[in-house]
């Protein structure tokens, strides 16, 4: 996996679809870039980030799976 930016996004598929990330749904989370299908969940995700469990269950797995750090913001 490639260290992440801005741009790239950690997941390669959406947490609530499994389609694959948009590059215009793009979010951070922990410091990290992370991906959602579409802006709808993006935003969704942004805006509730503690009321949405499975998505961060799923974010959390990545970022323990290839012991992710987070870039300096």
């Amino acid at each position: 996996m490639q260290p992440n930016d801005s741009t790239t996004a950690i997941n390669r598929y959406c947490p609530r679809s499994g389609k694959p990330v948009a590059d215009d749904s793009l979010a951070r989370y922990r410091g990290l870039t992370v991906g959602f299908c579409n802006p709808h969940c993006r935003d969704d995700f942004a805006a509730h980030v503690a009321e949405r469990p499975t998505d961060t269950r799923y974010f959390d797995a990545l970022i323990r799976e290839h012991d992710l750090r987070a870039d300096a913001d």
